[in-house]
């Protein structure tokens, strides 16, 4: 089953987005994270100097739920993409073999 080039561009063109998304994810992932341990260390050093007053927890960040959502949306994408992409490859190895062979065949 031949592979039409500018299908096999749009599926890499696809594949290169989805994963600057997730990159783009696991940034703003990593972000948080690192404001949350801020955040938690600070409260952790008032509660210190100051064990009987009350320390309000910060809020906590929305869409942490949104981004993870996406993450693993993406994640699946790229599964899906790299399953099509790995078919295709397969299909062109089997067709350019085909094609070998019968060139092979038409020159004996």
């Amino acid at each position: 089953m031949p592979v039409l080039r500018s299908t096999y561009q749009e599926l890499r063109d696809r594949y290169r987005k989805v994963v600057e998304e997730r990159d783009d994810a696991v940034k703003l992932a990593a972000e948080r994270l690192s404001t949350i341990t801020r955040q938690a260390n600070e409260i952790s050093r008032l509660r210190d100097e100051q064990p009987d007053r009350i320390v309000a927890a910060p809020p906590p960040a929305r869409g942490d739920a949104e981004v993870r959502r996406q993450l693993f949306l993406t994640q699946r994408a790229l599964a899906d993409m790299q399953q099509r992409l790995d078919d295709l490859q397969t299909s062109h190895i089997a067709d350019t073999r085909e094609l070998h062979d019968l060139r092979q065949g038409a020159t004996s």
